[in-house]
């Protein structure tokens, strides 16, 4: 089971961060955060993953610690953290947040980070190689349709997706 621990003895605090998060697109309210629980308690993943705790990390202002966190990235982004919250603080949004901020410092994980080249590279999350095609034709499937990569190129460019994923700051 992971544990979130933060150790404030020699931590960088960001001061403007909740209120960052809390008037950000997102609207995370974070601010109004009484730390029930509750959003936690309904995580799927609440074993791994605490909202609550997240949510009291960007109130304290860890923007270090919270973007280096293995946990936001471990969130599906269910929903149900936002759903069952008393006071609409939608953990869920502030943690998408997170995981917007941490990427725009390059601080992406390994295997994302891989489906994201293959994404630029084929157009796909996963790369089709001739054995995968064999598979599909022994199964009576029909060959993978082409993508069009050209397409897909220039929407990732307008989102400077190419400079986030090599850790460019944007």
């Amino acid at each position: 089971m992971s544990e979130i621990v933060v150790s404030l003895k020699s931590t960088k605090v960001d001061p403007f961060l909740k209120q960052q998060i809390a008037h950000s697109e997102l609207d995370g309210r974070s601010l109004l955060c009484t730390q029930c629980g509750i959003c936690t308690s309904g995580c799927p993943l609440g074993e791994y993953i605490k909202p609550h705790k997240i949510v009291r990390m960007v109130n304290l202002g860890l923007r270090d610690q919270l973007i280096h966190l293995r946990e936001i990235w471990l969130c599906t982004t269910c929903f149900t953290c936002s759903q069952r919250c008393p006071q609409d603080v939608n953990p869920a949004n502030i943690i998408f947040n997170l995981k917007n901020t941490a990427s725009r410092h390059g601080i992406i994980p390994a295997g994302l980070r891989e489906i994201c080249r293959n994404i630029l590279e084929e157009g796909r999350t996963l790369k089709i190689t001739t054995g995968r095609e064999r598979e599909r034709e022994k199964l009576g499937l029909p060959k993978t349709v082409t993508v069009n990569i050209e397409k897909i190129k220039r929407l990732l460019d307008k989102t400077r997706f190419d400079k986030i994923l090599e850790g460019g700051k944007v």
